[in-house]
């Protein structure tokens, strides 16, 4: 019998942005429901490019057990499969077991985020006194293991490492330890989704400028921004998501014209059934918004 490849997990299934976990998964897996609930508490200010009024958004995440076929390949844009912030999960606290397991594995990660272009990431140190009293011989005190971990792999960027203090315990250093990190991935999130979301943006519209120039394909721009709109939609942003129908369907009945204009027939694809198709799909997008309120 063939060994079937192992999926990788994926702990929600909404469109949502992706954020991929690495190192110890049964740990993650214990903070999961936490981390998931707390993470779109709290409102961030989203400052947006060219100028538009910044926005408060509640960001949420879909994590996914970290595989290296899940980061995007090159010329491949889509954000909807984008993974936008990368973590490596660790409660290691045994000089040894870094020094042979954690630090090679945690190399492997970096190395295979660095060979995609993937910049966006963070290290997430989690301390309990269950860990300090189950191994007493080899263990360091927290501060070491994290500089370590520092001096190792986060060069002049300290600030990637972040240490998270018995987290399942109710209590006020606990609590207080949460609202750091939920702040530190939520600035992460909206920063790796800014720059990414602003390059979609920009592809865009230089695809969009190159409408005139034969061969251009109305079709594949659709699909183009159309993603867009999803994104905002995955953001709730749904008015953004809306204008990017509104001017779909203007830029379809200008294309229209122009080649009316120059005696030409349209495209196969640029037919009523199409011009249907793009009506459709913002219709079916303001019945769903409709149904949220």
């Amino acid at each position: 019998m063939e060994c079937q490849e192992e999926k990788p997990i994926i702990y929600t299934m909404e469109n949502k942005p992706i954020v991929t976990c690495a190192g110890d998964q049964s740990l993650f897996t214990s903070l999961y429901t936490s981390l998931a609930q707390q993470l779109p508490r709290e409102p961030m200010e989203w400052r947006r490019t060219y100028g538009r009024a910044p926005k408060m958004i509640h960001l949420e995440a879909n994590f996914v057990q970290f595989k290296e076929e899940l980061l995007p390949k090159e010329g491949n844009k889509a954000l909807l499969t984008f993974p936008f912030l990368h973590i490596y999960w660790t409660d290691c606290c045994d000089t040894e077991v870094y020094k042979s397991l954690v630090k090679e594995d945690m190399l492997r990660w970096q190395n295979s985020l660095r060979a995609h272009g993937s910049a966006d990431w963070v290290i997430i140190v989690v301390e309990t006194n269950d860990n300090k009293k189950k191994n007493k011989t080899n263990i360091l005190p927290r501060s070491s293991i994290v500089d370590k971990i520092r001096s190792d792999f986060c060069n002049k960027q300290n600030d990637r490492c972040v240490v998270l203090s018995d987290p399942l315990k109710d209590s006020s250093r606990s609590q207080e330890s949460w609202n750091s990190l939920l702040l530190k991935l939520r600035t992460l999130l909206l920063m790796s989704f800014t720059k990414n979301l602003g390059r979609f943006e920009d592809d865009m519209r230089t695809l969009r400028e190159k409408r005139t120039q034969p061969g251009w394909s109305f079709c594949e721009y659709f699909m183009v921004q159309e993603e867009l709109a999803f994104v905002f939609e995955m953001l709730q942003q749904f008015e953004d998501a809306l204008v990017q129908y509104d001017e779909l369907d203007a830029l379809f009945t200008q294309y229209v014209l122009n080649f009316g204009a120059g005696g030409k027939q349209p495209p196969p694809c640029t037919t009523v059934g199409f011009s249907i198709e793009v009506l459709s799909s913002r219709n079916i997008f303001v019945s769903k918004i409709k149904g949220l309120f």
